[in-house]
């Protein structure tokens, strides 16, 4: 049993990679009017381009979210965590060396979406990681609260972006009322403080031990046991060719893209949104960045970082589907009426489109933001754990890419009201989907190793390095335990 303070470390070390994430997928929303003020001819980014710099970040995770899936179940969780956390370091600090001179809008575009990519892979690869370590790990209080206290620093990252940004913004005031060119120094200070806690984290990722679940039922290097794609390849085959099994998978991976095309939608244009509902507006390019930092300050406050911790302790008392089907029906109605109030004729003040603003993001967050990154890490036995994480969460992640490409194009053409009313109907798929997944409230790993949450002991067979077969049977004994055999 691992002590107290080895648990409070494993929840900071996991932490860290989604705080980052949180706080440079918000930053982008915030460095992209910057970018348009400086480098673009009528101090504004094009919609085109706007949408492919905010949509490089998510293209990047997809791939990571595939490939260090696949890795982290082939070769084990601790040969490769914190090679993650580097990618993360190296494009973020590619993205802050943009020349200074000398680029055109295209170029800018360029370079920023590309290593936003490379960014991208890191922070992707962190969720099927991440996961699976704080799944598999001695918990801090419950599973659920420690998988999802791991995955609340992505909120704790949002917000700190926005206050970063805000005393950014204070400190070079003076110099960009004089030169509106420094704010050269405000973006570049934003996206580079955010990487600091990653470079004090990545040495305990680096040398994190391997979890026991992994050694008990996967294997164990320690015994001279080998593990390559191909015992991989076979054991996600067999496991996911019995429908019960694949439907679940893509119960998960459907509920997280239709969520991620809401959700994405609406983070990654905050700043947008708060212009559409009057927030953002400002006499000058450095009061209309300010007001949009206090505005995305007041919705993360009031809604978005409240969710993340009231969601945190609902899985282990209503459930884990239950907490998904409400939450998804409940934003799936906010945001009809938002729709209904946000349109052109219907005058509703600022304040009244503000609170509305935030409940949804509250019930958003509360729910399948956090239910669908805590789900796949449950639901599926280890020898799949990691793969079928990743899988779920890139395909969440072509959701977000769809929302970032189309957002901007969408709401020229149809408005807020108009996009509000897609997401509504979005978030009623997301709601029917969640019906196929099975409750793994109550079930402990073992449990659902044994194919607990199916009503039946599942058995289960890979090969050795050498080519000969190893036959993992689950023996029951007098109790609520079991014995793995390697045959």
């Amino acid at each position: 049993m691992a002590s107290l303070g080895a648990k409070l470390r494993f929840m900071v070390t996991a932490g860290v990679g989604f705080f980052a994430d949180g706080y440079l997928n918000l930053t982008i929303g915030l460095v992209v009017p910057i970018l348009g003020y400086l480098y673009f001819p009528d101090g504004s980014v094009s919609a085109i381009d706007s949408d492919v710099i905010k949509g490089g970040l998510s293209l990047g995770m997809v791939v990571g979210q595939l490939l260090f899936g696949v890795l982290s179940d082939t070769w084990g969780r601790h040969k490769i965590y914190g090679k993650e956390l580097l990618l993360t370091i190296f494009g973020t600090l590619l993205v802050i060396l943009l020349p200074w001179k000398g680029m055109t809008p295209q170029s800018v575009t360029a370079w920023v979406t590309i290593f936003r990519v490379v960014t991208g892979v890191g922070i992707g690869a962190d969720y099927p990681l991440s996961s699976a370590l704080a799944a598999e790990k001695s918990p801090f209080g419950s599973r659920a609260i420690q998988v999802l206290a791991v995955f609340s620093n992505i909120g704790l990252g949002n917000i700190a972006a926005s206050i970063v940004f805000l005393v950014l913004l204070k400190a070079f005031e003076s110099s960009v009322a004089d030169n509106i060119h420094h704010l050269e120094w405000v973006w570049r200070l934003l996206l580079g403080i955010g990487i600091i806690p990653a470079a004090f984290t990545l040495y305990a990722r680096l040398t994190i031990a391997e979890t026991l679940p992994y050694k008990q039922y996967v294997c164990d290097e320690n015994t001279g046991q080998k593990r390559g794609f191909k015992q991989q390849w076979r054991d996600f085959r067999e496991y996911f060719s019995q429908w019960k099994h694949a439907k679940v998978l893509f119960a998960t991976a459907a509920a997280w893209f239709l969520f991620d095309i809401a959700y994405y939608g609406i983070n990654l244009n905050q700043s947008v949104i708060l212009t559409r509902i009057g927030y953002a507006k400002g006499a000058t390019p450095w009061q209309t960045l300010y007001n949009t930092a206090i505005g995305n300050i007041i919705v993360q406050a009031a809604g978005y970082l409240p969710g993340f911790y009231v969601g945190i302790f609902l899985p282990d008392r209503i459930g884990r589907v239950r907490q998904q089907l409400y939450t998804c029906g409940t934003v799936c109605v906010l945001y009809a009426i938002w729709a209904g109030v946000s349109s052109p004729g219907a005058h509703t003040s600022t304040g009244g489109l503000m609170a509305i603003f935030a409940i949804s993001q509250f019930v958003l967050t509360t729910g399948p933001n956090t239910t669908t990154f805590l789900i796949p890490a449950e639901v599926f036995p280890t020898r799949v754990r990691g793969t079928a994480h990743g899988i779920s969460a890139a395909a969440g992640k072509c959701g977000a890419i769809l929302t970032s490409f189309a957002f901007g194009t969408v709401e020229d053409a149809i408005g807020l009201s108009g996009v509000l009313g897609l997401f509504s109907g979005v978030m009623l798929l997301t709601t029917l989907v969640t019906f196929l997944i099975p409750e793994t409230r109550n079930h402990t790993l073992e449990g659902i190793e044994r194919g607990h949450l199916y009503g039946d002991n599942d058995e289960f067979e890979g090969e050795d390095s050498s080519g000969g077969v190893i036959t993992r049977v689950h023996v029951s004994t007098t109790g609520s335990g079991s014995i793995d055999k390697v045959i």
